[in-house]
Order: structure tokens, then C-alpha cells, then sequence
């Protein structure tokens, strides 16, 4: 059956609405990220009211956890604050800067250790924290004007890099203090959560920021080394550089959002939106008849070797499957030229004509 960008749209957004999205979680955190890329680009007023009863009913049960992974659904209370100028939202949002900026565990050099709701990692950093958190504090150091904030989430994002990104441009999944390198594989969806970082920040940041040519170079670097490693078929193998751990879905699509975003607002290479238009023809082929992301890999820790993520589901329904859906649903609507939305970025300066 033939199915039209609107019409998988649609469904995804269903589908995604239609998921028990049970807490104040990573998770569910990035799903809401890819509905509220959706609403800003379609001003579909459904969305937005979806996003309003969602957090406003995790806001009465007072389940709002203070943890690096549980900070990913303060970027969609960012934007219902921008929407609405409700005073409790921007309390919430200030709250979490404050424990980002006070007291969140760090490493020995600074890095946030990336914590969760259901447990610690000690000593160890995450590539996955770059998005959870760190791309937070610049958002919110932006909206309130809180330069500190700002400076730190751009110190994160270096302290990660610097840590966890190798001379190819792929990044490690984590970093460890006690063992003094880097931990896991060189993790598909771990790199889209940094690709996304650096394209995200790019469009943020005004254009007087000293940082922004070295986050400039830095995504040209990791975009590169992709390159080298897309499967034919357009996805990314789970652990990138072993082509005998699974195809994975989510990769391919936050890859492919990061790179069409950045390519919008002229900060990749045009060499790089083939690469990004087989990436995204992929995902969409897994995408079922009920709008449902398929071939998603599972929550997943840092693991020991490459066998180990190979073994983990990918047959589940996951809420940041959906979210990184939704973001590269949105990113391809703007770029059909169907959107007459404005993109609502804190960086004037950065919007294309």
C-alpha cells in the first residue's frame, strides 16, 4: 500500500500517543521530543494538548525524578513554558537547572555521571548523557538567560567528546574514571544522540559563540566516519564497526535527522544528504501499518563486547523509537517545503531564510 509522508505522519503521532507512557523517564522524554518537533512544525493543536495533559498529569502524581536520564522530558516542558508562560513551568525548569548545575553526580573531571531512575553507574559517563541532560542546560540557559547554564552544557558536550569520540569520528558508548578509558562499543544509537547534540547546538547558539566552529568540525568528523559504515541497505549495524551485530532502525533514524537539520541550516557538508535520504528511506520502510517503529533496539547499558548488544531485543515498541521517528518525520516535512511553521529556535540569527 502506498503511504504518503502525511499519512505515516499521522500514524506515528498516533501510534506514539496511544503508548502507555507511564513516567517522567528518558524515554518517554524523547518521544514527547519528537511530538513536540512535530507540533512545531504542523501547529497541530492536538499535540500541544497532549503534551500539556501529559505533564501536567506527571506533575500532579509528583513523579518528576531528579536524574540525568529523567531530565529528557524538561525539553518539552521548555517549550509548553514558551507556549503557554505558565510560572510553575519554568519553576520545574529552573529546578532541574539548578540540580544539573549543583547537585548532579560527576565524575572526578567534571562530566555528569549518567544516572537513572532505577540506578547509578559510578564513575561513568555516557554518550547518551550528551542529549539527556547536557543539550537541557544550554536550552534552558538560553530561555532564562542564565550564561552559566549555557557554559556548561557547552562544557559537557566537549568534556563527552573528549573523552568518548575517537579519530574516525564514531563515538564510544561510555567512559570510565576508574579504568581510565573507554568502556562498551563504538554504539549506533549512541551516536545519534551525539550527532543530534551537535547539530541541535549549532542551531541554538548564536553565531558570536567561540565554540561553535569546534562543534562545527566536531559533527563533520563523526558524519565522516558514518559514512564509512552504512549498510546498504541505508542502516547502521548496532555496534557500527562489527557488520555481524543486527541492522538497527533508531540510529538510522536520529542519524538521518541530525544530518537533514544540519544541512537546513548549512552546517553539513552537502556530500552527506545521500547519505542521510538512504538512512531515512530505511527507517520509514520499518514502519507498520499502525504507525509502530520497528527493529528498535532496546534500552541499552553499556555492555562488555559486541555479542552482547547483539543480543538485545529489537521487537518492542520504545518510546524513543518513536520520538526519533517523529523528529526525522518532521525534519523531511520542512525540507517537502510543506510546513509553513517558523522553527521556534532561541537563535534568531540562525534561521534560514
Amino acid at each position: 500500500m502506498s503511504r504518503n509522508l502525511a499519512k505515516i505522519m499521522d500514524r506515528v503521532s498516533q501510534a506514539t500517543r496511544r503508548m502507555p507512557m507511564a513516567e517522567w523517564n528518558w524515554s518517554e522524554g524523547v518521544a514527547l521530543y519528537g511530538l513536540v518537533s512535530l507540533w512545531k512544525t504542523t501547529q497541530d493543536d492536538a499535540l500541544l494538548h497532549y503534551l500539556k495533559s501529559w505533564i501536567d498529569d506527571q506533575l500532579t502524581q509528583g513523579r518528576v525524578f531528579e536524574t540525568v536520564n529523567a531530565t529528557a522530558p524538561c525539553f518539552s516542558l521548555i517549550e509548553l513554558y514558551v507556549a503557554s508562560g505558565e510560572p510553575r513551568y519554568a519553576d520545574i525548569i529552573k529546578s532541574r537547572t539548578e540540580f544539573l548545575m549543583q547537585r548532579a553526580e560527576r565524575l572526578a573531571n567534571g562530566a555528569f555521571e549518567h544516572t537513572l531512575v532505577e540506578t547509578n553507574f559510578g564513575g561513568q559517563m555516557w554518550v547518551d548523557t550528551l542529549f539527556m541532560a547536557g543539550l537541557f542546560l544550554v536550552k534552558a540557559g538560553l530561555l532564562f538567560e542564565d550564561q552559566a547554564a549555557v557554559e556548561e552544557g557547552i562544557n559537557q558536550y566537549f568534556l563527552h567528546v573528549r573523552h568518548l569520540q575517537q579519530e574516525d569520528g564514531l563515538y564510544y558508548h561510555g567512559w570510565d574514571e576508574h579504568k581510565n578509558g573507554p568502556i562498551g562499543c563504538l554504539w549506533a544509537r549512541g551516536n545519534a544522540w551525539a550527532a543530534i547534540v551537535s547539530t541541535e547546538l549549532l542551531v541554538l547558539l548564536p553565531e558570536t559563540e567561540p565554540a561553535r566552529q569546534a562543534i562545527r568540525d566536531t559533527l563533520a568528523r563523526q558524519l565522516s566516519g558514518l559514512s564509512r559504515y552504512q549498510d546498504i541497505s541505508g542502516l547502521w549495524t548496532t555496534v557500527i564497526d562489527d557488520s555481524n551485530t543486527y541492522l538497527e532502525t533508531s540510529a538510522a533514524a536520529g542519524i538521518a535527522y541530525a544530518v537533514k537539520r544540519a544541512l537546513r541550516f548549512g552546517n553539513a557538508d552537502e556530500a552527506h544528504a545521500a547519505m542521510a535520504d538512504r538512512a531515512a528511506r530505511a527507517a520509514l520502510a520499518h514502519v507498520d501499518w499502525e504507525g509502530v517503529f520497528r527493529g528498535v533496539s532496546a534500552g541499552t547499558g553499556v555492555q562488555k563486547h559486541a555479542g552482547e548488544y547483539h543480543v538485545i531485543a529489537q521487537h518492542r515498541t520504545e518510546g524513543y523509537g518513536q520520538g526519533l521517528l517523529l523528529m526525522l518525520l518532521s525534519a523531511m516535512w520542512v525540507e517537502s517545503g510543506s510546513s509553513s511553521a517558523t522553527d521556534l529556535c532561541y537563535n534568531k540569527a540562525a534561521k534560514p531564510s
